[in-house]
Order: structure tokens, then C-alpha cells, then sequence
């Protein structure tokens, strides 16, 4: 139970921070780039978050992704798709944690919200994941930032990777849900729960739009 308990209060540590300087997204913000480099930069930039425009995602997948958001009104998903490389199904979702008081319960409840994302999440992919061994989940972290020509803008944190067999996220899902259960998943091993160990960017290619950003908290 000890060990457990422990277990649990160090998945709250989420992020550790590596210099600005080594990072060129952060070094737009800092100002240590030139005025021709920084235009660039503010460029990829823009580009880790802006939704695919071009109206070549599977209409599925688009349904998909709408139904997970509304379920869990924490989350906006910006890449949802198979990846055949990895034998995954990769779903990657800005996050905005909900409200909770500044104490135990309230930190319960923050845990309890994300592990409902992260379920509501394998549920809505069962079908679509068909063929995939693995279903993948990113939760990120929005963070605003100012931008040269187009005002406020968002990058995402790479804040929590979540990844299990589809198999095993399948058997989980037939039986309880709570906070238990799903650390559980945790501690043998079946979900891998990571968060990484320095400051790291979502760089993925996004094909869903976004809508949760307005309200994301700054």
C-alpha cells in the first residue's frame, strides 16, 4: 500500500525544464535569434498546432475525434491517426485541466479527470484502431505565446504519454473504471504512464481543428 501511495504522489511531478537556449521554439520568445531567424521560428512555431487545412482527413476520424471531445470536455485533439511504422494508433490531445481546490481531494479529482480523458479516449478509438497493436496517447499542455504578425498564439507540452496494447485497453474497458483500476494498469506493467524527463515540444502533423484554445487557460 506504501509502495503504491508513493507511486501515485510521483506521477504528479509531470515536467522537469531544460534551458530556453536549447530549445529554438523558446528561443523566438527569449529574443536570442536574429530578427530573420525569429521570423522563422515564429513560423514552425505556428506550425505545431495549426489544424490541417486541406480537408484530406478521414471524415471517420474527424467523427472520432469529435465524439472524444465532447465526452470529455477537457480535451482538444489535434493529430488522431494510425501509424503503420509504429503499429500504433496515435492520438495526440491539448489538455486543459480542470478547476480542482489546492488540496488532496482536489488532487484526486485533477488524477481522476485525466485517467476519464485517457478511457473515454480508448474507447472511442476500439474500431477505428482495428489492426494497430498499440493505442497511443499524448496528452499536451497549451501554452500561449505572442507572435510577430498574428497576435496570441499556442504551443503544446509534451506533458503525459500514455500507450497500451489495444488488446489489454479492450479488457480494461469491460470491466470497472476508477482510479484504482487504472493505476493498476500502471503498476503491471500493461500501461505505460510516462512523462518526459526534460521540456519537450509536440511536433507531430495535425489534421484535426481546434476549438478548445479559446479557453484554454493562459
Amino acid at each position: 500500500m506504501k509502495t503504491r501511495a508513493g507511486f501515485h504522489w510521483s506521477l504528479l511531478v509531470l515536467l522537469l525544464f531544460t534551458g530556453c537556449s536549447s530549445l529554438p521554439g523558446l528561443r523566438v520568445l527569449t529574443g536570442q535569434d536574429s530578427e530573420q531567424a525569429t521570423a522563422n521560428r515564429v513560423v514552425e512555431t505556428l506550425d505545431l498546432v495549426m489544424a490541417d487545412k486541406t480537408g484530406a482527413t478521414d471524415p471517420a476520424l474527424m467523427a472520432t475525434a469529435d465524439r472524444i471531445e465532447a465526452a470529455t470536455g477537457t480535451v482538444d485533439i489535434i493529430e488522431i491517426r494510425p501509424d503503420a511504422e509504429a503499429d500504433a494508433f496515435v492520438v495526440n490531445m491539448l489538455y486543459a485541466a480542470p478547476q480542482v481546490p489546492q488540496t488532496l481531494e482536489g488532487q484526486a479529482m485533477a488524477l481522476d479527470a485525466r485517467r476519464r480523458a485517457i478511457e473515454l479516449t480508448w474507447q472511442a478509438v476500439l474500431e477505428q484502431s482495428a489492426g494497430t497493436d498499440m493505442i497511443e496517447i499524448n496528452l499536451l499542455f497549451p501554452i500561449p505565446v505572442e507572435t510577430l504578425d498574428t497576435g496570441s498564439s499556442y504551443i503544446g507540452q509534451i506533458a503525459v504519454n500514455a500507450s497500451i496494447g489495444r488488446d489489454d485497453a479492450a479488457l480494461y474497458l469491460s470491466g470497472p473504471r476508477n482510479l484504482d483500476s487504472f493505476y493498476g494498469l500502471i503498476l503491471d506493467g500493461t500501461l505505460s504512464y510516462t512523462s518526459p524527463a526534460t521540456f519537450q515540444l509536440y511536433q507531430g502533423r495535425p489534421n484535426h481543428p481546434l476549438f478548445l484554445l479559446g479557453d484554454a487557460p493562459v
